[in-house]
Formats: C-alpha cells, sequence, structure tokens
C-alpha cells in the first residue's frame, strides 16, 4: 500500500462510487479542495480526510484491510490525528469485528429533496450573522468548528464558507462547510451551550443552505446515532434520512 502521485488522482475519483457514506468527503481529497491522504494498493484504496473520516473503495481484500488495521486500527497504531473508518460493506465490517480493541458505532446521512424550499431562520435583534472570516476562523473554540475539516484559514477561505452568530461580539452558533466537492456541501453546525434551543443554529444553516444553492450544489448533512439534536435540527431544516453506515475506530 502506497500514496498514488497526485497525477492518478483523476482515476481515483472514478473509483468513489455513490454509497450510503456519501462522497463528499473522499471526493473533497481526490479533487484536491481540502488536505487528506490517498493510499492505494492494486485496485484498492483509501481516502483519509483531515477530520480523520475515511472511506474505502474498490477490491478491498484481507491483505489489504490488515494492512488498515496495522498501520491505522491497532493499538500500536501512531497516528498524527484520528482515523474512523466509514463502511456500509458487509466484508469489511466483519473482518474488523473479528479484530480486538475495535469500537463500531453508526452514522446517519442526511439530504436535502430539489424541491424543499429553505426556511427562513429568525433570531432576536440583539443576534447579528456574518461570515467567517480568519479571526474568526483561528479564534472561535468547540469541538465542530472549521478547524475540525480545514488546515488553516486560507484552505478554509479560498475552498470553504461559514455563517456566524454573534451575542456582544462573541461567537455563539455557527456552521459551515465541513466538506466540499464539485456537487456537494457538507454542513458542520454547532452552537455554545448556553445559547441552545434559541434558533441561532438553525439561521446559520439556513445562510449555508442557501449558499449552496447558489454555488449550484447539493447540501448534504451527516451526524452519530447519538446526536439526537443534530438529527432534529436536519429534519427541521427540511434535510431528509437518506442512509446509514457503521463507524470503526479504534
Amino acid at each position: 500500500m502506497e500514496k498514488p502521485d497526485q497525477a492518478s488522482y483523476p482515476n481515483i475519483i472514478q473509483q468513489i462510487e455513490k454509497s450510503p457514506c456519501g462522497t463528499v468527503y473522499p471526493l473533497s481529497i481526490a479533487e484536491m479542495r481540502q488536505y487528506g491522504d490517498i493510499y492505494k494498493d492494486d485496485d484498492s484504496v483509501l481516502l483519509w480526510h483531515y477530520c480523520g473520516f475515511a472511506f474505502l473503495y474498490g477490491a478491498c481484500d484481507n491483505s489489504f484491510l490488515e494492512e488498515i488495521y496495522n498501520m491505522f486500527l491497532s493499538s500500536c497504531s501512531d497516528l498524527p490525528r484520528r482515523f474512523i473508518l466509514f463502511s456500509a460493506n458487509p466484508k469489511v465490517i466483519e473482518f474488523f469485528r473479528n479484530k480486538h480493541d475495535i469500537v463500531f458505532g453508526k452514522r446517519y446521512n442526511y439530504e436535502y429533496p430539489s424541491d424543499q424550499p429553505v426556511i427562513r431562520g429568525e433570531i432576536r435583534p440583539d443576534f447579528r450573522i456574518c461570515q467567517f472570516d480568519k479571526d474568526m476562523f483561528n479564534n472561535i473554540q468547540g469541538r465542530i468548528t472549521p478547524r475540525f475539516s480545514w488546515r488553516d484559514a486560507s484552505e478554509f477561505l479560498d475552498h470553504g464558507m461559514g455563517y456566524c452568530v454573534l451575542y456582544q461580539k462573541k461567537a455563539v452558533s455557527w456552521a459551515f462547510s465541513a466538506a466540499v466537492s464539485r456537487d456537494e456541501i457538507d454542513i458542520g453546525i454547532e452552537t455554545v451551550s448556553d445559547f441552545r434551543h434559541m434558533g441561532l443554529g438553525l439561521a446559520a444553516a439556513e445562510k449555508m443552505i442557501r449558499f449552496c444553492f447558489e454555488q449550484h450544489k447539493r447540501p448534504v448533512w451527516s451526524c452519530d446515532v447519538n446526536n439526537i439534536a443534530s438529527q432534529r435540527i436536519a429534519e427541521k431544516l427540511g434535510f431528509v434520512k437518506h442512509s446509514e453506515y457503521v463507524t470503526i475506530r479504534l
């Protein structure tokens, strides 16, 4: 298993087929919009996004999966960032179920119906929404921020977009492009705990949905099966659950 030359990325793009796991994250790497690592072995390929999400395509025989386990999912792995493998392939799932120290989870993918009107998020007059800038990228603190998916502000501002809700000049909620491909944008969202249940995340996400359509891209949404709040916001915005898949991690 080795890292291919970037000249071969167009061929890898052809291998990234529609699956329950979605395609926006792996395509964001292969289209060189966001940083990530690609590993290839014959007709199998692994794409590992900067945020830690990883995807498999191709034959994925046992020797290839064994290499992935040894490099990324064994207790001896020493990685520069997290590694969470997404899969809906029964063969891949069964292979890792027989390994030690592996934790399985589940995620949902949501899509936005093409005929769904965009709701308008309303916020109080003492809040305001603005676009992300370099200072916001660097200084906003949280679990799901643009720094979760982008290496630096320049990469984000060149290829992504985000909206932030401010209260007394403090960022209290935000929505942003967590992954960007030619055709889709995955929306990430977070609200500071003291400001939840006020419709702020909904308003920021509504701005992102409109931005997606302005860019002629489809908005998509994904979240962990246990993240009920994210599921509720997605459904309130008009997203419809499209698929589910397994997460595999150390």
